[in-house]
Parts: C-alpha cells; structure tokens; sequence
C-alpha cells in the first residue's frame, strides 16, 4: 500500500478498541483475532491500538449479506 492510500484510510480518524467493538458490536477478542489475521489494519500507538474509522466501514461492508428477496 502507497504512502498515500495509507494515508487515506486514515484520514477519517482512528478510534479505540472500545469504540470499534461498539460500532461493530462484536466481543473484543473477536476484534483482536481480526486484527491479528491482517484482516483489520490498525494503527499502534505505544501499546494501544486504533483502528481507521474507514476500515470498520469498509469491513463491515463486505461483509454485508443482502438477500435477493428484500428479507
């Protein structure tokens, strides 16, 4: 990833774990497994994490299930 997309997906703020597990509405460990796998980036700070706002979006959209038939 260039300097600039980097610099993109964080353009939007980072936020907590705390904040991520709430917008996501999934357990802290199951925030961390992703992570962990390169399947969320983070943004370490000293030994905090902080996620890019754009990546919880982004995340959550590919793993939006619409069903054909409206339900």
């Amino acid at each position: 990833m260039e300097d600039s997309d980097r610099e993109g997906v964080v353009a939007d703020g980072l936020v907590s774990v705390r904040e991520a597990e709430r917008f996501l509405s999934i357990k802290k460990s199951k925030l961390y497994q992703l992570m962990d796998r390169g399947d969320l980036p983070y943004v370490k700070l000293g030994a905090a994490r902080r996620i890019p706002r754009r990546a919880l979006v982004s995340w959550a959209a590919r793993h939006l299930i619409i069903h054909q038939d409206g339900t």
